[in-house]
Formats: C-alpha cells, structure tokens, sequence
C-alpha cells in the first residue's frame, strides 16, 4: 500500500500544504509509508521526475521540493512495499515519455498473475520493464490499452479514462479468481490531462466549481484528505464513491464518472 496526490491547475501553483505542512501531508504519511517517495511536475511539457529510498518524513530533499516545486501538473507518492524491493526501479512515480503513473493498493495472488498480465501488455513495452512492481505493469497495461486509442504522445481525457478503466477491468479479471479484491486506486497524467480512480482504497477530490464554460482553476486528488486548509487555502476535500472515475482534460474541465459498466 502506498500514499499519493496530483493536481492540474490553471496557473503554476505550490504544493507544500498538501506535501509537507499539512496536518496530514504526505510527510506525515510517509511515517507508516516509509519505503521511499517519488515526486513528478512538469516543466515547459517535459517531466521532471525526483525519488528517494529515504522516507519522505526524514528526507530534507523532499522538504526543499515541497517548498520549491510550482507547476501547472504535479504528482507525488509515498511507497509501503508490498510487491517488489525497496529500490530506485520500484519507487512512484513511473515514467514513460510524457506520462506519469501511481499506484495505491496491491494485487492479490501475484506470483500466478504476474505472467498472465504481463501478457497483456504491449511486446515494445513488455521490453522495457525495469522493476518487480506490481504497479508498473499495471502503467505498461494501461499505456498498451491507451495506444490502441490515440497516440499516447498527445492523447485526450475521453481515450485516457476509457483506457485507465479497461486497465483495472483486466486487473480484476486475471487477479480475483481466487477471490480477493485488487485494490487498484491509479492515478496518471501527461502533464495536460489527469486521470484518476477509486477502487479498494480511498480516494479524495479537490475542485472549485467551475467557470461558464466549464473549466476549473484547478483540480487535485489525494488518497487521504491532507488536513485543513492554511487560513487563506483553496483546497477542500471531498471523499468520491467507490469505483470512482476521474478525468481531466487539457483545458482543466472535470468529469467524475464510474469505472463500472454503464
């Protein structure tokens, strides 16, 4: 199990609160998540992407990028290894071209599912597989089930929410004969688009309403509500349901659907 957040805001924005000074930041997280952490933003449409074996509460690196970091697109992760070692390869959040994943929950009965799914990821990206996560293959899945949609380079939020939920479709297909849920809570982004769901472990949602043409200043997801606003702070949470979808595109308009069939 792990910790997570990302936003897409209209104007560069700081992230301290949610990071480092909240009452329930990610710092603090960090303490039962201490298996490292990973923080990703972009800069003119490129990832910058920074991770650390250390935890994130003891780390005065993630304290300075907490500080430092505003972007339009951030993501941030905090990792209790359950599949795969504490290492570099194994540390949120993935990175493949412009996209950025995380992953909160694991898979169950992995040593039987790993090949089936691994199976069911694109060969050029079977490839280029550098760790033993569960999560990274369920990135690779979802980028394959993407490609087949639109170019992954410059993709939309309709084509990347479509392929976030046949991902965890197939999760609990090849995962959950044996009965047990995969808790399958994902969060992605290119840097223009994000996309989010809920399953298995919570999932919180921060956005004002929006303006006349539909678009939001800004839009964050966290896996638990930070804590308060400092006086003067935008973000209030709100808890979304179970199965819980959430799309954001290019020009910040929110859509929150389900991952269940229509």
């Amino acid at each position: 199990m792990c910790r997570l957040f990302g936003c897409r805001s209209r104007d560069p924005s700081g992230v301290s609160h949610e990071l480092f000074q909240g009452a329930n930041a990610l710092r603090v997280q960090s303490r039962e998540h201490p298996d490292g952490w990973g923080l990703g933003w972009y800069e003119s449409g490129a990832p910058r992407v920074v991770r650390s074996l250390t935890p994130a509460h003891g780390d005065a690196d993630f304290e300075k990028l907490s500080q430092y970091v505003s972007a339009t697109t951030v993501l941030a992760h905090v990792r209790r290894a359950s599949v795969g070692r504490v290492a570099a390869e194994n540390t949120h959040p993935f990175e493949r071209g412009p996209w950025l994943f995380a992953h909160n929950g694991t898979l169950p009965d992995w040593e039987r599912a790993r090949r089936p799914l691994e199976e069911q990821i694109h060969p050029s990206l079977r490839d280029e597989l550098r760790g033993e996560t569960d999560s990274e293959r369920c990135f690779l899945l979802f980028l394959s089930r993407l490609r087949r949609r639109c170019d992954v380079e410059r993709s939309d939020a309709a084509s990347a929410a479509a392929a976030l939920a046949e991902t965890v479709a197939l999760v609990r297909e090849i995962c959950e004969a044996g009965g047990q849920q995969a808790s399958t809570t994902f969060l992605a982004t290119d840097g223009r688009l994000l996309v989010a769901c809920r399953r298995g472990r919570t999932l919180f949602l921060s956005s004002p309403a929006p303006d006349r043409d539909g678009r939001c200043g800004y839009v964050a997801v966290a896996s638990e509500d930070p804590g308060e606003p400092p006086p003067g702070g935008k973000r209030a949470w709100r808890l979304l349901p179970e199965e819980a979808l959430v799309a954001v595109d290019a020009d910040l308009r929110l859509e929150v659907t389900s991952l269940l069939p229509r």
